[in-house]
């Protein structure tokens, strides 16, 4: 018998790698742990407690070492005591609680591998009990960018991500690629969560986790969008600013909004279009009941595009009649 094998270690393993080993695997085959059928539990349960009697003992495993397992059962070693050979005693839940200060498994949390915390392989072997202080897995977040196009409109995208699931033996994970449709509403705004339950990240014991698409908006070359309003920059030339000419608008829908204009256009004027602005966003039932998109407002600002050179006449000309319209 390898008692090497049996615990999963090196033959130069430390005590504290004996030990370590030994708290992983008499857990996973705990009678109150394990998934298997019971004949096969406890035979794995009796061989890790009989490989770790041997070897979390120096003198046994010195012995074990040099001489081999059919050796040791049969014994000598005089001064080094051994004497009648070791003979397993069949105890392995003595051997448990003599480990863990408890025969009960569920009683503390331990470090089974080093990085997974061995609560998951409770809840797994205890009908999927979620224990106290033990974390399950992770809701599985994923940023979609969506353009201000998108966002007033409304679309369908197909999102890529990877997630988190579960072995066939219903404890160790693997991470897979997935794709998903995701339908993005009219007026959802930056920061606003998409939420698919229980098709996250997958971790034995636990339900799996929440699927969350996190919307990102992108920047538009033309609008800027403030919560349900919309700000557009329209660039146009002085002599538009003061003979105060309509402007033309293309929408987010791809109209073309005719925009009159009642003053003189100055640096700070803004002018406000009622409902032209985004979509106001319904929640599910509302749109069942069949209710009206509302909109927020249009705020338009001007650059307004100075000429570059002037000839001294235009100059005097264009002060002469400003000059005029003040008097």
């Amino acid at each position: 018998m390898d008692y090497y094998k049996i615990l999963e270690i090196n033959r130069d393993a430390s005590a504290s790698e004996v030990a370590k080993a030994y708290n992983k695997l008499s857990l996973k085959w705990h009678p109150k742990l394990s998934k298997f059928d019971q004949n096969t539990t406890y035979h794995h349960f009796c061989l890790i407690s009989e490989a770790y009697e041997v070897l979390s003992d120096p003198i046994k495993r010195t012995f074990y070492d040099k001489y081999g397992e059919e050796k040791l059962k049969e014994g000598f070693f005089a001064n080094g005591n051994l004497k009648g050979g070791y003979s397993f005693a069949g105890n392995p839940e003595e051997i448990f609680e003599k480990f863990f200060g408890t025969s009960n498994p569920f009683a503390q949390l331990i470090d089974t591998d080093g990085s997974e915390n061995h609560g998951t392989l409770f809840s797994h072997a205890f009908g999927g009990q979620n224990f106290p202080g033990i974390p399950g897995p992770q809701d599985l977040e994923i940023q979609v960018e969506c353009t201000l196009h998108e966002l007033y409109n409304g679309c369908a995208k197909t999102v890529s991500y990877q997630r988190q699931v579960l072995n066939k033996d219903g404890i160790t994970t693997r991470q897979i690629m997935e794709t998903k449709e995701i339908k993005i509403d009219r007026g959802i705004e930056t920061g606003q969560k998409i939420v698919y339950k229980e098709l996250g990240n997958e971790a034995a014991g636990f339900k799996s986790s929440d699927l969350i698409f996190l919307i990102k908006e992108t920047p538009h070359p033309t609008f800027k969008r403030k919560g349900n309003d919309l700000l557009y920059i329209a660039k146009i030339n002085l002599a538009n600013a003061i003979a105060a000419d309509p402007i033309q608008i293309v929408t987010l829908d791809n109209r073309k909004l005719q925009v009159p204009v009642d003053q003189i256009i100055s640096p700070k004027y803004v002018k406000m279009i009622e409902n032209e602005g985004m979509p106001v966003f319904q929640l599910d039932e509302v749109k069942d009941f069949g209710k009206p998109y509302t909109f927020g407002n249009l705020y338009i600002r001007f650059d307004i595009q100075f000429p570059e050179d002037l000839t001294e006449s235009q100059k005097n000309r264009i002060k002469d009649i400003l000059l005029e319209g003040q008097q």
